[in-house]
């Protein structure tokens, strides 16, 4: 194996091996079974199903093609920039996006999973310089439906209700019951 392809291939196979290492220790989780519902360790060993997979088909795509037109996350810092390709960047935006999600993080127990999403998305574009506002609003309330129903109907993940007067808003959720 050529030095370049094990470059290549290195990241994913740290990646496939922390998630079988993840799968493992999802599989300890103590918990009482109950009749009829998924446990507490479905959804994460799921998703760490999929990032192994994703892996394990990165590493044998790169094998099979032997590394022609694959690069790797190592091969991108090893490549000069070009001038010409040279696009704006936005520095602001960037710290903007990340005190928001610092802001999200420390207000979603208080405004709880439902409000304080929808404010986020919403805000989140702001940030990002996105003017149609019917869109973002459009877009946060439909987001923040979806996300509602895969997580509190069908995931069945304990979200955080807020405090009142905010839990007003997940109560409301859950009083629509026909919409899902």
């Amino acid at each position: 194996m050529d030095k370049a392809l094990f470059r290549s291939i290195l990241p994913y196979a740290v990646g496939l091996t922390l998630a079988v290492a993840l799968y493992v220790y999802a599989g300890t989780f103590m918990y009482t079974p109950r009749p009829g519902q998924l446990g507490p360790d479905v959804w994460p060993r799921l998703a760490i199903l999929l990032m192994g997979a994703s892996c394990a088909f990165e590493i044998s795509r790169r094998l099979v093609a032997g590394n022609q037109d694959a690069t790797g996350f190592l091969e991108a810092f090893d490549r000069e920039p070009d001038i010409e390709d040279k696009q704006p960047v936005f520095p602001q935006l960037l710290i903007g996006g990340i005190v928001l999600m610092g802001i999200y993080a420390v207000l979603v127990p208080v405004l709880g999973f439902i409000l304080g999403t929808f404010l986020f998305l919403a805000a989140f574009m702001y940030v990002g310089r996105y003017r149609a506002h019917g869109t973002i609003w459009g877009a946060s309330a439909l987001v923040t439906i979806f996300c509602g129903i895969l997580f509190l109907r069908i995931a069945y993940v304990s979200l955080p209700r807020g405090i009142a007067p905010f839990d007003r808003a997940t109560d409301i959720f859950f009083a629509i019951p026909s919409l899902w």
